[in-house]
């Protein structure tokens, strides 16, 4: 199940919410009880591990 990140326009507040994919469109209850929170655009970074070599591999193809 992945992890959703919202947006409260009423309390201006970030929160996370774990639930089943298929409903990730459904109506959100912020922790504070505001109705109407957006689902954000979540960024994930990857830690760079490893040699340069294996850094220099990061986004291309074959």
């Amino acid at each position: 199940m992945p992890i959703y990140e919202y947006y409260c326009r009423a309390c201006n507040t970030k929160f996370e919410r774990l639930q089943p994919m298929n409903a990730a469109n459904e109506a959100i209850v912020c922790p504070a009880g505001h109705e109407g929170a957006v689902r954000a655009l979540s960024l994930i970074a990857r830690p760079i591990t490893g040699s340069g070599a294996e850094r220099g591999n990061i986004g291309t193809c074959g």
